[in-house]
């Protein structure tokens, strides 16, 4: 696909690796078309949405055009063990991290031009549970199985679907989590990858402008991990 003049709807980007992504697909000539809750600072539109609340996913999707690319990037995460996790807690990582990515599939299928593609933002965690973030971990696998399933059920339609699992990247979700230790925390996990070190953002944008790119990529499931062992 050649991305000048296409139109991608991108969930979360604001910051992070969302924020990378705008950058990428708008410096390759694409349009940008962003739901969230803060307007980022690289984007064509934007679209003031909670992507908890399903009727204003409607709502949006209602009033934009055709689209040839969805990313769903939007995610968050809060440590906790299993039996130390709070209902609103968890109901808040499936509402972000599945419900969501859901949602705007569902609505935004039959709005996506033939020959499109979705891409969805899972995590490394979603292939390896991990004490700690256990539902995180959980909603993210289920990222995985959905695009699988997404990708046979949209083949016919020429709409391909792959997923991202991203390992240690370098973004504010760091402090979000573990505050004034994230740092500290960032760095003794980067002992684990072979190139002890974390991804830039930029590094996950590329791989989803090579996920548009490559037509024959499909149902995949791209791990960028630096290898984690």
């Amino acid at each position: 696909m050649n991305l000048k003049n296409k139109k991608l709807l991108l969930t979360g980007a604001s910051t992070g690796i969302g924020k990378a992504i705008a950058y990428s697909f708008l410096k390759k000539g694409a349009k940008v078309i962003v739901f969230g809750l803060h307007k980022p600072r690289y984007c064509s539109s934007f679209f003031k949405v909670d992507l908890r609340q399903r009727a204003q996913i409607i709502s949006a999707i209602s009033k934009i055009g055709k689209i040839d690319i969805l990313i769903n990037n939007a995610g968050v995460v809060f440590p906790a063990k299993i039996v130390e996790t709070k209902d609103e807690i968890m109901e808040e990582m499936l509402d972000i991290n599945f419900k969501s990515v859901f949602w705007m599939s569902k609505y935004a299928v039959p709005k996506i031009n033939k020959s499109g593609c979705i891409i969805n933002i899972s995590s490394i965690r979603g292939l390896r549970g991990c004490q700690g973030v256990g539902v995180y971990s959980a909603t993210k696998a289920a990222v995985i199985n959905f695009t699988e399933t997404l990708a046979q059920e949209l083949a016919d339609r020429k709409i391909r679907v792959n997923c991202i699992a991203p390992g240690f990247v370098k973004t504010a979700i760091w402090k979000k989590e573990y505050g004034v230790k994230a740092d500290k925390v960032r760095k003794e996990l980067e002992k684990y990858t072979l190139l002890k070190r974390s991804a830039a953002p930029e590094e996950i944008a590329h791989a989803a402008v090579f996920l548009c790119e490559n037509e024959f990529m499909e149902a995949s499931t791209l791990v960028i991990d630096g290898g984690i062992y």
